[in-house]
């Protein structure tokens, strides 16, 4: 996220404390008032503009009086929920495991975002090896079973037209269906894996790429046999940090950044550091300088230039509005490619980093309320955000408040798997909020920032 200048932050602070004023002024006059909370993500006029689009909508709607508001940090949203001075609050996992142990917040609804993902059958290069889908008439394919039903309905209903008698050889994953083809195991002559766009040189997208990470020469061995004509859209409430490098720094797998330099996004951020450094951990990499960047696109433009072998930042799988708006990736790079004026420009940008790992998978962005809230003002306030989204204009504000196409109901326990994820990283979630909120009083006290002290 782009540095925030003193004035900027100063004008915020006025205009934060103003907002929880009116909300004071309104209950003292009996109406229900609701204050709601963003994390700064996107541009600060995007999420104010479309934050008020939401809260005429459901003040018609339901008649709740909404005020949507941005502090500078998700410190100063967790304190707001912790002192009553937020109602609900749009946040990140990592904040909100943190706002639900230190004062009772409660998760109520999760962002789900949507992925168009096509799919691909994949043969072996060589002399004897199916050339068309003709060929695999009676033989052994294997299937991923984390196919969507209907990618999968499509994949299984090309291949009974085309190859009647196929054998089916259920699999995880993509790059487990195309390990077994590179390898002859099973008598495995094709493998089908879910596919995504991704840059000339990523190692992510599908499961010949994916493996190619840990088996060198997996490309080379392999070639697409076919490709479904149509992307079939996805949702999903997990996305990924990603190890990104340059392809001419020489450096192919996890295991070539020993004692490079490395730019982390944000020592708080869960995919640009905390998931993305225990990937390198697990992987026996003990990097050289580490530099927090101070945001995502920081990363990538420190990849860029060279000023570091590799770096950590959010991945997403592309979008249908990715495609759209020729921004062509759902990851950290696009947040650089939305600003160039030609497809040429872009594409010449991609051919100069690529993603060589991902993490584990991190929750989406939680929708929760401070302790207390009441259940009946949530309810109407729920079902009046559901309406909002199943108008256009709701779903277009949606989209840039929180890039996402739902909003899914959850419940605490939705998150214990990445509370013990957290715990495994060795990271302290309580030491990281106390840097965070030292780092905000610093900014309250208007004093000049320490080092790595950048939104």
């Amino acid at each position: 996220m782009p540095r925030v200048g003193w004035s900027v932050v100063i004008i915020l602070t006025i205009v934060f404390g103003w907002g929880l004023h009116r909300r004071l002024s309104l209950e003292v006059r009996g109406e229900r008032a609701v204050t709601m909370l963003f994390v700064p993500s996107v541009e600060q006029g995007t999420l104010v503009r479309r934050g008020d689009e939401l809260a005429r909508f459901i003040r018609q709607d339901s008649g709740l009086s909404l005020r949507t508001l941005v502090p500078t940090s998700y410190a100063a949203v967790i304190q707001a929920l912790g002192a009553d001075q937020a109602d609900v609050a749009w946040i990140p996992a990592f904040a909100y495991v943190l706002a639900n142990a230190r004062y009772g917040a409660e998760a109520k609804l999760q962002v789900v975002r949507s992925v168009d993902r096509y799919g691909i059958v994949v043969t072996r290069n060589g002399p004897g090896e199916p050339r068309v889908l003709d060929d695999l008439k009676g033989r052994a394919i294997a299937l991923p079973q984390n196919l969507g039903p209907e990618l999968r309905d499509g994949i299984v209903g090309t291949l009974d037209r085309a190859a009647p008698g196929w054998r089916e050889v259920p699999v995880k994953d993509g790059r487990e269906a195309v390990r077994l083809l590179v390898e002859r195991r099973q008598g495995v002559s094709a493998a089908v894996s879910r596919h995504v766009y991704s840059g000339p040189h990523d190692l992510v997208g599908d499961g010949r790429k994916g493996l190619e990470s840990e088996r060198p020469g997996t490309l080379r061995e392999t070639r697409v046999l076919h490709t479904t004509e149509e992307a079939v859209p996805e949702l999903s409430n997990v996305y990924f940090g990603c190890v990104m490098t340059r392809p001419d720094s020489g450096i192919d797998r996890l295991e070539d950044l020993q004692g490079q330099p490395f730019a982390f996004s944000d020592e708080t951020s869960t995919s640009g550091h905390i998931f993305a450094r225990a990937l390198l951990q697990r992987a026996g990499v003990e990097l050289g300088h580490v530099l927090f960047a101070g945001g995502h696109p920081n990363v990538v433009q420190a990849v860029v230039d060279g000023k570091v072998a590799g770096g950590s930042a959010f991945y997403s799988p592309p979008s249908l509005k990715n495609s759209q708006d020729g921004t062509l990736v759902g990851d950290a790079r696009f947040l650089l490619l939305k600003n160039m004026a030609t497809v040429e420009e872009r594409l010449d940008f991609l051919d100069e980093i690529r993603i060589i790992a991902l993490t584990d998978p991190i929750p989406n962005d939680v929708c929760c309320v401070r302790e207390g809230f009441s259940p009946s003002v949530w309810e109407e306030f729920e079902v009046s955000m559901q309406r909002f989204l199943d108008t256009e204009e709701g779903r277009g504000a949606y989209y840039d408040l929180v890039a996402g196409v739902a909003a899914e109901p959850c419940s605490d326990a939705d998150f214990d798997d990445f509370r013990t994820a957290l715990k495994a990283t060795g990271v302290s979630a309580s030491t990281l909020l106390k840097a965070a909120e030292e780092k905000l009083e610093r900014k309250r006290r208007k004093e000049p920032p320490k080092e790595n002290d950048r939104e």
